[in-house]
């Protein structure tokens, strides 16, 4: 019985790992975050990529706030996505001697907008 269930918990570990996912202002955070079913926000996009990955957004959209605690790139390249979090930090980095990318996007949260 014991097999059975770490079998079955096997491909959630697996796609939690991606080193690539996509996020869609249509996604849907309990997606594994592949190209044809993404996530909707970078948050629920980064809890499901591998340290040294990369999220790419598919389309505009508000992707909220995210804190970064890994090496990865967030890549908005040709969507005009955005990262918007009236009320608080867009974005906060907690990844000391880590390498963070962020790529094409507009940030707006407290303080005012900036892009990356």
């Amino acid at each position: 019985m014991l097999a059975l269930l770490l079998l079955a918990l096997l491909p959630a570990a697996a796609q939690a790992q991606a080193t690539r996912t996509w996020a869609s202002g249509v996604g849907d955070d309990a997606n594994p975050c592949s190209r044809t079913a993404p996530c909707k926000t970078f948050a629920g996009a980064i809890s499901k990529t591998a340290a040294g990955g990369e999220i790419d957004a598919l389309d505009p959209g508000g992707y909220g706030a995210v804190t970064i605690t890994k090496a990865i790139t967030i890549d908005g390249s040709g969507t005009h996505a955005s990262i918007l979090a009236g009320g608080s930090t867009g974005v906060t980095i907690n990844a000391p001697n880590a390498a963070v990318v962020l790529r094409d996007l507009s940030i707006n949260g407290t303080g005012g907008g900036a892009d990356a």
